[in-house]
């Protein structure tokens, strides 16, 4: 082999190496994520009365929560993955339809890495939820399907999903529409809310230019549907990463945070941005003193997120770890309290109104998790008699809190939210489970209780109750 010609293949493979190991470089991801989110922010200035939302958790680094106020969401990509598209019920995100209907639409942050131009959350996922929930209204209301006034096509990108694929997917949505309506889902609400029907509509970076020329008016009079902005945050490039004055750009940084982010979060970033970002020799160290600093000082992010919510008609409420949630704030609002947090910050608490559930994550979690659910129906017996008010916590309020409260609600409440007067009669079985989690999550939109978990819980009504 020429020794030139060794000697470049050699070079280019070093620097390609260097290159796969500074896409990593906390540095490079933060000062992609910055770069990437003004454009987002000026999009947002350009259709200001839009509601700003975040797909979690991607979405959310693209949002400057110092200047603009976001809600959330979460579409997964993989309901939008090739030949397995679904409507996810436990991920519904019927919460979002209010919100769209005060705004007169919104515009959905989301990202993503090397190869794609849109994630397919964007692209597909978005796009399924949209349709089956204009279909379901439709349905629900007993609109014919040639209804010139209610939209119940399904559009997608043709640039990104094939005509052959956006076939498929179509095939499918009367199937999705069916789970919804049968899910236990309120449509009288959904169907109250939802004003117009839902229409996706996608900007990436390329589209800059021509929003800049000539902004689209959402507002006017003839628009008979609601917008759902699917906003691709990240620019498009080839092998994933670009070199750029300072710094290294790489596509979609803020995916996967858990490999780079080394416990910073989105608010923090946006909160000590110029502090973090001083130099890329200091930036590691910058991040590890800031949240070393938020969690010494048990600094809690401040946002507009609700920390409980009651599962109403009932007086059972389902939050997280939060400050307001803990002796002795949490009396200022309930009488009894279940913990099924396990940290070493959580002191158990010798008091009859008060059930210390320590339930690790992992395998060896599931195991605690299932021996709790008895200690925790146990302990409500009597404060649900007296319509005391009841609060089922942990430190993320989405997976064994929700798994509790939801053993706590198939074994006392119906489905209408009163009291059993009879259990031994009543048959459990998977839709009655699926009924009461979508009341969970209809109150809680954080609820995502695991596989598993639901799992243990089936095992648990299997050996109490009949469970078909």
């Amino acid at each position: 082999m020429d020794e030139d010609l060794f000697s470049e293949r050699n070079e280019f493979n070093f620097e390609s190496k260097l290159i796969r190991n500074d896409d990593k470089n906390i540095y490079n991801r933060l000062r992609s994520i910055v770069d990437d989110a003004s454009f987002v922010m000026e999009i947002t200035d350009l259709l200001p009365n839009l509601a700003l939302i975040a797909n979690e958790r991607c979405g959310s680094w693209y949002i400057d929560c110092t200047k603009k106020k976001a809600y959330s969401a979460y579409f997964k990509s993989t309901d939008g993955h090739m030949h397995i598209w679904d409507f996810n019920i436990r991920r519904n995100n019927l919460h979002l339809i209010p919100i769209l209907m005060k705004h007169n639409g919104g515009i959905i942050v989301d990202s993503t890495r090397k190869g794609k131009r849109i994630p397919d959350a964007l692209s597909k996922t978005i796009p399924i939820w949209c349709c089956t929930v204009n279909r379901a209204v439709a349905r629900y209301r007993g609109y014919s399907n040639n209804n010139e006034c209610w939209d119940v096509e399904f559009h997608s990108l043709p640039s990104t999903v094939s005509r052959s694929e956006h076939a498929q997917i179509e095939a499918k949505i009367d199937g999705f529409v069916e789970k919804l309506l049968d899910s236990g889902v309120d449509m009288e609400t959904v169907s109250k809310e939802l004003k117009k029907p839902l229409r996706p509509i996608w900007y990436t970076p390329k589209s800059y230019d021509t929003l800049i020329s000539s902004p689209p008016d959402f507002d006017a009079d003839d628009i008979d549907f609601c917008p759902v902005i699917c906003l691709s945050a990240s620019e498009a490039v080839e092998a994933g990463y670009q070199l750029r004055a300072g710094y290294l750009y790489v596509q979609g940084s803020g995916d996967d945070q858990e490999a780079w982010a080394m416990g910073l979060t989105p608010n923090m970033l946006w909160k000590h941005r110029d502090e973090i970002l001083t130099s890329s020799g200091e930036c590691e160290g910058n991040v590890k003193n800031i949240v070393l600093l938020y969690k010494s000082k048990k600094l809690e992010e401040e946002t507009n997120e609700k920390n409980y919510a009651f599962i109403k008609p009932t007086t059972l409420a389902i939050g997280n770890s939060a400050k307001c949630n803990k002796p002795p704030h949490c009396w200022e609002v309930f009488d009894y309290v279940i913990n099924c947090s396990n940290s070493e910050e959580e002191v158990p608490i010798e008091n009859d109104h008060y059930l210390y559930l320590p339930i690790p994550e992992g395998k060896k979690g599931q195991i605690i998790f299932g021996s709790s659910i008895q200690k925790a129906i146990d302990f409500v017996r009597d404060p649900i008699l007296k319509n005391k008010k009841i609060l089922v916590q942990c430190s993320t309020g989405k997976d064994h809190s929700v798994g509790i409260l939801l053993a706590i609600l198939i074994y006392y409440f119906d489905l209408d939210g009163q009291l059993l007067k009879d259990k031994s009669a009543r048959v459990v079985d998977k839709k009655l489970v699926q009924h009461q989690l979508v009341k969970i999550i209809s109150h809680w939109e954080k609820a995502s209780p695991s596989r598993v978990t639901l799992k243990r819980l089936n095992t648990f009504f299997m050996s109490h109750l009949k469970l078909s």
